[in-house]
């Protein structure tokens, strides 16, 4: 009986507690189907990672670290005696999928390969394989043992590709890769560090080899050494050194992220000849494209933004479906084929085809979208181009919003996410909704319909549709029936709220009970248009009902009193006449008659401490008691001082503190008593003795002026 191994298995490790046993369990499935031995070399654990290999292992040794990767993984190919032989790191898990791996073992006699190669696919969120961010590199992992092949290079170890070898890919084969999500900045720091100085080294050595120059340009990420790595490796390309077309596509990818990031002019350039030279390539069609996009974008370039993205919508969907040329990926790793970067762009080329005047076109993109997949951007970024579509285009979107919705709204790939994608979509349907935005639309001349009724389909649904169905009723009972079924108060666009008071329909609604926390992030969220809210609490002049309705009335008109100018003029006073109203309808309902007696006072909050006293102030004024009037002002202020700016604004403009205008008499003799008192210097005795003669007396409110002072107000 042979009971060699088909296939070794080959891992290294050091402190990898965090995801050790996770790799070792994704092997399970393949060591149950083939043959199979398990190596691993410790080289050094201490965080128990050594105890969870040994339940795993078949064979399991100490190999002293000595900054060499390829020294450790040939130790463990030297101990291993399968026909095949497979590495993979510790932060790698196998996908359960291991088809591929059987077929390919089984029958790799009959096929002839040397090498196999499967997917790593780095992941950048935590959602991992639930559509997060990623990246894939085709790495060759599975050796014919035969070939008697070891590794080179200290680091980013590798088998050689020279000589008549023949690589396969196994198409349906992933390892998943987490390793960059749980790196600390000072371990990834002292990473690069120690790459760098040893490909420095093998740089010294081979100058004008572009796995090397590509390497380094890797390692050297947001330091002041890639930028002389991508320029040897751009002269590299162009000169045509060895394997160029391998690497060229990669490395001008990564010169015009390069360029991006560090706004330099020769960007356009470097994407043209990109394109140029290697139009084919997956890295072209998809990295240098992806951001090509971006850059014409950017820059209003409508057209080429759609060419760009177009190319790159194509080259994700033949990257996807195969079609393209696998030793390219074979070079680096290829960036933005994730669901999320896939997205960010087909919402923008949407919206560029609504620029050009394209609605089909950006329809028939946007059928393609699934919304389980997006973020809260995404999703916003659809709602606008939804609406544009309806605003602009005699186009129906109802299905595609209903659908949106209902997508958006799934756990997948959880709550969170869904919870995300809906405060996205809300958040830019609720701009549909602002008042200046509803007046500006009228004037487009593109305009057809409002924004806001694009959502009139989700009536009953979601609570902009509930806000649309409001604003398009004219029929009052209507209008008070569909107010009474809203329950999401905090997200209901406050226009529609302001159109159903504005038409007489009481609020809070018959039969409603709002909390008065409830009640104060309505009005809080209303005072953003605060003309709107001013107009609203001094012209539909509202009559509190019950309860509710005073509190109401107390929290719609303190939010107008916040958010009023009271540095500038306008109709302040009316509106503290307001205020002091609803005040006095609500402190009787919310606190006991001896709580408002006013040595009691100090158990009231601040603001309505001084509600307290302005509604004296005003019942004094009424009585034509002035000095009262503004001494009970005073004692407001200093029960609550964050009314200082109205208290102000009230002596200034109340119109019984303003003094009447003078006879002519008056007036001819206070120009006489000026000439008087312009003949002496202001500290001559002879101004004091004038000042208190009655002459003096009668004008000096012409001469002097009146203000308040509020440290000498009278008692």
């Amino acid at each position: 009986m042979n009971n060699t191994p088909l296939l070794s298995i080959g891992i290294i490790f050091k402190n990898e507690a965090r995801c050790l046993e996770r790799c070792l369990k994704s092997l399970q499935p393949l060591r149950d189907a083939l043959p199979c031995e398990l190596i691993m070399a410790d080289t050094g654990a201490t965080d128990g990672s050594r105890g969870i290999a040994a339940k795993y292992a078949d064979i399991l040794f100490d190999f002293p670290w000595i900054n060499d990767f390829s020294a450790a993984r040939n130790a463990v190919m030297d101990r291993s005696s399968g026909e095949w032989y497979m590495t993979i790191d510790c932060d790698e898990w196998v996908d359960p999928n291991i088809q591929g791996f059987v077929r390919f073992l089984t029958n790799y006699r009959e096929l002839g390969f040397d090498f196999a190669s499967v997917i790593i696919r780095n992941y950048f969120t935590e959602e991992l394989e639930n559509g997060g961010a990623y990246s894939d590199f085709l790495a060759t992992r599975l050796l014919c043992m035969s070939t008697g092949l070891r590794y080179e290079g200290n680091v980013h170890e590798h088998w050689s590709f020279e000589g008549n070898f023949r690589t396969m890919l196994i198409t349906d084969a992933v390892f998943h890769h987490d390793g960059y999500l749980f790196q600390d900045e000072s371990k990834m720091q002292e990473k690069q560090k120690r790459n760098m100085e040893l490909l420095r080294e093998q740089l010294k050595e081979h100058p004008n080899d572009l796995v090397i120059l590509t390497q380094c340009i890797e390692s050297s990420e947001k330091t002041w050494e890639q930028a002389d790595y991508l320029r040897r490796a751009l002269i590299g390309v162009e000169e045509k050194w060895s394997q160029w077309e391998l690497f060229g596509a990669p490395i001008y990818r990564y010169a015009v992220r390069y360029a991006i990031r560090e706004n330099m002019p020769v960007l356009d350039q470097w994407i043209r000849e990109a394109e140029e030279k290697f139009p084919d390539s997956i890295f072209t069609r998809v990295e240098t494209a992806y951001f090509a996009f971006g850059t014409a974008w950017n820059k209003d370039d409508y057209e080429e933004s759609i060419r760009w993205g177009e190319k790159y919508l194509q080259g994700v969907a033949d990257y996807h479906a195969g079609n393209f040329n696998r030793s390219d990926i074979l070079a680096s790793s290829l960036d933005k084929i994730d669901a999320h970067s896939r997205l960010s762009v087909a919402t923008v080329l949407a919206s560029g085809y609504l620029h050009e005047k394209q609605p089909e076109k950006c329809l028939q993109l946007m059928e393609t979208f699934d919304g389980r997949e997006m973020n809260a951007k995404e999703t916003g970024d659809s709602v606008r181009n939804l609406c544009d579509l309806h605003r602009h285009f005699d186009v129906d979107v109802t299905p595609l919003l209903l659908r949106l919705w209902e997508e958006i709204n799934e756990p997948i790939p959880n709550q969170a996410r869904a919870d995300q994608r809906r405060s996205g979509f809300l958040q830019i349907g609720e701009s549909m909704f602002q008042g200046e935005f509803i007046c500006a639309e009228a004037t487009d001349a593109d305009f057809i319909h409002h924004g806001y009724t694009t959502f009139l389909p989700l009536k009953g649904k979601c609570i902009l549709g509930d806000a649309a169905a409001l604003m398009e009723t004219k029929e009052p009972a209507v209008l008070e029936t569909l107010l009474s079924s809203i329950t999401e108060w905090d997200r209901i666009p406050v226009q529609a709220l302001y159109y159903a008071i504005g038409q007489g329909i009481p609020f809070p609604p018959a039969g409603k009970t709002l909390r008065i926390e409830q009640m104060d992030l309505i009005a809080r969220r209303m005072s953003q248009d605060k003309d709107a809210l001013l107009a609203l609490v001094l012209d539909h002049r509202m009559s509190p009902i019950g309860r509710q309705g005073a509190i109401w009335a107390r929290g719609l008109t303190l939010a107008a009193i916040s958010a009023f100018d009271w540095k500038g003029s306008g109709r302040g006073l009316e509106l503290a006449r307001t205020w002091a109203a609803a005040e006095q309808a609500f402190l009787p309902l919310c606190y006991a008659p001896d709580a408002l007696q006013e040595e009691n006072l100090n158990v009231l909050p601040p603001m309505h401490r001084f509600g307290w006293y302005l509604i004296r102030a005003f019942e004094a004024l009424d009585e034509g008691n002035a000095s009262g009037y503004i001494r009970l002002l005073r004692e407001g202020l200093n029960v609550c001082e964050d009314v200082k700016d109205m208290v102000e604004f009230l002596t200034e403009h109340t119109p019984e503190l303003q003094p009447p205008e003078p006879s002519a008499e008056l007036a001819a003799l206070a120009e006489q008593v000026r000439t008087v008192l312009s003949q002496f210097a202001p500290d001559d005795p002879s101004v004091a003795a004038l000042k208190q003669s009655e002459a003096y007396q009668k004008v000096a409110y012409l001469i002097e002026g009146i203000a308040v002072d509020f440290h000498h107000m009278p008692q």
